[in-house]
């Protein structure tokens, strides 16, 4: 991957002596590109979650990101096809929050279907200077946190659960024998666990988030020691939002500075860690690890 330039400009050393000191004067200078090596978090008053149109993202330094093919591992993606993602980072103390864009012509976020394929990103996290080899979703010793956004998760925050009736409404269904109390066309996941019977439902008696019945936030926080070892977090206290553009997905992706599960990564203002980014394309039948990955990891420089 083309890192960024490496020396910073003396326009951003000032941006940055300012937010240090706490002022939001970063945003008189207007929108601009980080000239720093890797990724900057600024520092804000007020990071605005639920709005992904506020001047407050429009205004903050900004990094591309080239993207580029798996192949390390199994199932493999050697040509990328989606290949730059830019990130903008802020945090206010308490959150750190990150607004993702990148190019897709198409839309994927209904995932009902086997041969469905999700739109997603993620960002990794590792606590640490900035180490290529943690690249590989952290280490044995060095464990990642994932914040991964999906675009079928979004769907169903935005619009109810997504069943077979999204993907099939012409279906036509008699009985369902385990509960066939409930009319057939009235049939949940809550009526499953409402008759005890969710051991017709493997995903879901085994708490599987993905056979989750309802969904409170469309990001999942993961934490892994190396590949194959991703498993979702405890606690789920990220914050996420998607939406379209014109071109393609905008994303906020959010989670507390500090840690609230055993491998979680934690931050504190004034701080450096490692980071690095991945999309996924529905499109092109991504799933796994099959994506494209930023080619290295990044220092996160988080503002004092």
């Amino acid at each position: 991957m083309t890192m960024l330039s490496q020396s910073l400009t003396r326009r951003r050393v000032l941006q940055g002596a300012v937010l240090g000191a706490g002022s939001a004067a970063l945003f008189a200078c207007g929108p601009d590109v980080y000239d720093g090596p890797g990724i900057f978090a600024g520092r804000v008053k007020d990071l605005p979650l639920d709005d992904l149109d506020a001047a407050t993202w429009k205004m903050g330094l900004h990094s591309r990101i080239d993207l580029g093919p798996q192949d390390l591992v199994l199932p493999q993606k050697l040509v990328a096809t989606v290949t730059s993602i830019r990130v903008t980072a802020l945090h206010d103390g308490t959150t750190i929050g990150f607004l993702l864009e990148w190019d897709d012509p198409d839309i994927n976020d209904l995932t009902v279907r086997v041969d469905d394929f999700r739109d997603a990103c993620a960002v990794m996290l590792v606590a640490g200077a900035e180490d290529p080899a943690l690249r590989t979703m952290g280490s044995a010793v060095q464990p990642a946190t994932l914040l991964h956004w999906k675009a079928d998760w979004q769907r169903d925050v935005d619009q109810g659960r997504q069943g077979l009736d999204a993907a099939f409404p012409n279906r036509s269904i008699d009985v369902y024998p385990i509960v066939y109390d409930v009319p057939a066309a009235d049939v949940t996941i809550e009526s499953y666990e409402a008759a005890d019977a969710t051991q017709w439902l493997p995903g879901v008696d085994v708490g599987n988030p993905l056979s989750a019945a309802t969904r409170s936030s469309p990001v999942e926080k993961a934490i892994a020691y190396g590949f194959s070892t991703t498993t979702t977090a405890s606690t789920q206290d990220v914050i996420g939002r998607g939406e379209r553009t014109s071109n393609g997905w905008r994303v906020m992706i959010s989670k507390p500075l500090s840690s609230t599960d055993r491998g979680e990564v934690s931050m504190v203002p004034a701080s450096t860690c490692t980071c690095a980014f991945a999309v996924w394309s529905g499109s092109d039948r991504d799933g796994g690890s099959r994506k494209q990955p930023s080619a290295t990891v990044h220092t996160l420089h988080v503002a004092a």
